[in-house]
């Protein structure tokens, strides 16, 4: 029997206002930040992805898993089934603000595959794969390019489903604002 794959719809957006550990994800490549006063991770899952920014006692972390996965619920700040289009903003009592946008791209089958190929064709050092990019257009993909900025971590991301021609893209922003 056929293993059924994963589909945007079986994927859940959580924020937390703590990291989460690592214990609770299989991470397929993973990448730390030390840039001015935060630390930084982006770790991308089988399917998903997990980003930690956390500046000395704050921290605030994105988590887009499989709905089915055990998650903590301890520093849960926010849950969002992942369809459409849709931004999110969070202010902390601390000086961190997180800002998220994503949209599920579906093509037709021919521009699915033709935007995967030239997505992961443009890859360059210092993006982020959770397997090596040759052939996975064909088949479910993620791939990240984070950037540190300023007192911030901006974290574009990709997230390809073949079996219903989807692509889940975000963008997110956590950042330190001065009070």
């Amino acid at each position: 029997m056929e293993e059924r794959q994963i589909v945007v719809a079986d994927l859940r957006l959580s924020v937390y206002l703590r990291a989460v550990h690592p214990e609770f994800f299989t991470i397929r490549a993973r990448r730390t930040f030390q840039h001015f006063s935060f630390d930084g991770q982006v770790w991308l899952l089988e399917t998903g992805h997990v980003i930690t920014f956390v500046d000395g006692p704050n921290a605030i972390t994105e988590v887009i898993a499989p709905r089915e996965l055990e998650l903590p619920k301890r520093g849960l700040a926010r849950t969002v089934d992942l369809a459409g289009e849709r931004e999110h903003r969070l202010e902390t009592r601390g000086p961190l603000v997180y800002h998220m946008a994503f949209t599920v791209d579906v093509e037709s089958a021919a521009t699915y595959l033709r935007e995967a190929e030239e997505l992961l064709a443009s890859a360059r050092q210092g993006h982020l794969f959770a397997e090596p990019p040759q052939e996975a257009a064909r088949r479910p993909f993620s791939y990240a390019v984070p950037e540190p900025r300023g007192k911030g971590l901006l974290v574009h991301t990709w997230h390809g489903f073949p079996a219903e021609n989807t692509i889940l893209k975000t963008q997110t922003l956590i950042e330190r604002v001065e009070p």
